[in-house]
């Protein structure tokens, strides 16, 4: 299982968390060896989507592309779904491309679960800051092959824990 902090790209095999989304996307690719996620905050620069590319097709579970998924509040703007068109043409991927809608009204801890290495699926819940966001879910920022930040420094701690108690199913529509 691993947390993707902000600007934060990274690769798990059964599981990926997104603390606090708010106005960020949380961005899954399933591939026949589990998920690569991104944590975009702000546009997808040119910088930022050339980072998450060279970070797939870097790593050496990055081949085998099975669906791409967008999770943000709402239905996600024109700009957003370009954003993932864009992403995939990057990839060279041409399969499906999904958006799930999270629940409006705050930020929430978003949480993808890989199906036998073909979907996955996509839970949520209200974030708490007081009750999430507290050391004990948190340990010292470890770099490694599964982990990279897309844009500016690591941050000084990264996310190891996370309740997955109130979470609640989150059902894609497709682009």
């Amino acid at each position: 299982m691993i947390y993707l902090c902000e600007r934060e790209i990274g690769f798990d095999a059964v599981e990926i968390g997104f603390p606090s989304v708010l106005g960020c996307r949380a961005i899954v690719l399933v591939t026949n060896n589990g998920l690569f996620g991104y944590h975009i905050n702000g546009n997808l620069s040119l910088a930022k989507r050339t980072a998450l590319v060279n970070f797939i097709t870097t790593h050496l579970h990055g081949h085998g592309f099975r669906n791409l998924y967008a999770a943000s509040a709402g239905a996600g703007l024109a700009a957003d779904h370009d954003e993932l068109r864009g992403i995939a043409a990057a990839l060279g991927y041409t399969g499906s491309i999904y958006w799930a809608s999270l629940p409006p009204g705050g930020s929430v801890y978003v949480h993808f679960q890989d199906i036998d290495h073909n979907t996955c699926a996509i839970t949520s819940r209200a974030w708490n800051d007081a009750v999430d966001n507290v050391p004990g879910n948190k340990a010292a920022y470890v770099a490694g092959p599964d982990r990279a930040v897309a844009n500016g420094g690591a941050n000084a701690n990264m996310f190891i824990n996370a309740s997955t108690a109130g979470l609640k199913a989150v059902y894609p529509t497709k682009l």
